[in-house]
């Protein structure tokens, strides 16, 4: 199957792109690295009447550092994180998540932005953007530029806060303490497979206790979302292997999964205490 008839844009500016989307409306697609949509065309479950192929915008802004925020422009691939400096943990941290998506050739034509966008709950830079309380920057022609907390941006699979008219142009997210620790596990069939089930595990140590705890569950749910309930039984208290085992089984009992062709409720509340697990431990190595 190949995708259906499509009239295809290449504008040269972020203003054309975003006029373009003002005139088609939600019979325009945006394609950044195209990983998501191109395949979703060639299955025919997306049918855009209009492609928007961003790639050939001049000047495009470079990943930079202002105002305390690590700020990614709309064709920053995910491989370019693996070159990127930033200071304290957030650039380990970015270039661990990197390191699972797919396989290099979708690493090297994938884009950040694209993939926050698509709002797959298997991905991991939603998941990430959840955790790290990033803001998304939209634009619109007709609306100018309005900022989206990531906990407001994911409102369902697939679906996000942009309207119609609008163009994600940046994502910002604050650079970390240089006291933070970290874990990020996921859970997938075959290495380089979409994963079943994702957890990102944040925060500071103050002498022996965890402070400022942050755990972000995806994959199994419809949208990635912080878990509250498991950040209060951890904050404050001293890590060890019983207390994060505590706190998997929490997780896996307030969790929400999907039932999907990857398994029943019970195999996804097993995949929650399973990855939770894992994250946590794994912020204890190094």
């Amino acid at each position: 199957m190949r995708a259906a008839a499509f009239d295809y844009h290449a504008p040269s500016s972020l203003d054309e792109a975003v006029g373009l989307l003002a005139e088609h409306g939600d019979d325009a697609r945006v394609l950044a690295g195209g990983q998501s949509l191109v395949p979703a065309m060639n299955s025919r479950l997306a049918r855009p009447g209009h492609v928007i192929d961003i790639n050939r915008i001049a000047h495009a802004e470079r990943p930079h550092v202002s105002a305390g925020r690590l700020r990614i422009p709309p064709l920053m691939r995910h491989v370019d994180f693996d070159t990127l400096a930033v200071d304290g943990p957030l650039g380990p941290l970015m270039r661990d998540v990197t390191r699972h998506i797919s396989h290099l050739p979708i690493r090297l034509r994938g884009t950040f932005c694209g993939s926050v966008a698509n709002a797959d709950p298997a991905s991991e830079w939603c998941l990430a953007t959840t955790v790290l309380g990033a803001e998304m920057i939209a634009r619109s022609a007709r609306r100018g530029v309005r900022n989206v907390l990531a906990k407001a941006f994911y409102e369902s699979i697939m679906t996000t806060a942009l309207a119609d008219d609008e163009m994600l142009v940046e994502v910002q997210i604050p650079l970390l303490s240089p006291f933070v620790r970290y874990g990020f596990h996921k859970i997938a069939r075959r290495s380089g497979d979409y994963g079943l089930a994702l957890c990102l595990v944040v925060y500071e140590r103050d002498e022996d206790e965890m402070v400022k705890v942050r755990v972000g569950l995806g994959g199994v749910e419809a949208v990635p979302r912080r878990l509250g309930a498991v950040e209060e039984l951890l904050e404050r208290r001293q890590p060890s292997r019983r207390l994060f085992r505590e706190a998997a089984d929490l997780a896996a009992e307030i969790a929400d999964p999907l039932v999907t062709a990857d398994g029943d409720e019970a195999y996804q509340r097993d995949l929650t205490r399973a990855v939770v697990t894992r994250a946590l431990d794994r912020s204890l190595e190094g």
